[in-house]
């Protein structure tokens, strides 16, 4: 229950925030997310936009567009952040992976990838420090078994330049441990920047890790 959050302010209204995609840009300090929102009712739905329009953490409503009539109404939403107070960016900066951001009712739940136990430690305690971790789970994950065996069906789950550039990523040992190949390295073979790399590579990793965890439950 992320306390200094605008979920914090929605806790009675009925809806689910589903992030699709999220991409933060450290060098402006700012989080873009990219949801649907589900919500119940007209009266739920006015209180969301009145709270995401005024909340400190919120920097703007970038697009607002309802998919259906009636409800439950599923909206398309997206919205600029600010980075200073963003879970999101608390586990961005130790290393970790982004693999679910659902909020509902006021509650948030996540999932992270991260490099190590000391990272997801961290940002335990972080997280901790800005509201009230109602249950959390700790699992170990061997990185490169999961892409191995979720590459062969990543062609259906990513777009083509995310599937070409984790492909090579990984047939170049970039998920071993220790990397056989480093970020820079890649970006300078590709042609691209560290940052476009980088999003690549998360972006994929989370549909992958997304796609697996959900089969499984």
């Amino acid at each position: 229950m992320h306390s200094t959050d605008w979920t914090m302010s929605t806790a009675d209204d009925n809806y689910v925030f589903h992030v699709i995609n999220a991409y933060v840009d450290a060098s402006r300090d700012t989080i873009l997310e990219f949801a649907i929102l589900k919500v119940w009712g007209k009266r739920d739905l006015k209180h969301l936009l009145r709270v995401l329009s005024r909340h400190r953490n919120i920097r703007g409503i970038v697009s607002l567009r309802p998919l259906n009539d009636g409800y439950p109404k599923n909206v398309q939403v997206a919205l600029k952040g600010d980075a200073a107070d963003s879970t999101r960016y608390m586990a961005h900066v130790l290393g970790g992976i982004e693999i679910k951001a659902i909020y509902e009712n006021g509650i948030e739940h996540w999932g992270f990838l991260f490099p190590n136990d000391e990272s997801a430690r961290s940002f335990l305690t972080m997280v901790g420090r800005r509201g009230i971790i109602k249950k959390y789970k700790l699992e170990n994950a061997d990185m490169d078994n999961v892409m191995a065996n979720a590459l062969r069906n990543a062609v259906l789950l990513l777009t083509p330049s995310e599937y070409k550039i984790a492909k090579i990523a990984y047939s170049k040992g970039y998920f071993e441990v220790p990397r056989l190949i480093k970020l820079d390295e890649l970006a300078k073979e590709l042609g691209l920047s560290k940052a476009t790399i980088d999003e690549y590579i998360r972006s994929a990793v989370r549909k992958i890790l997304e796609h697996i965890f959900t089969d499984e439950a």
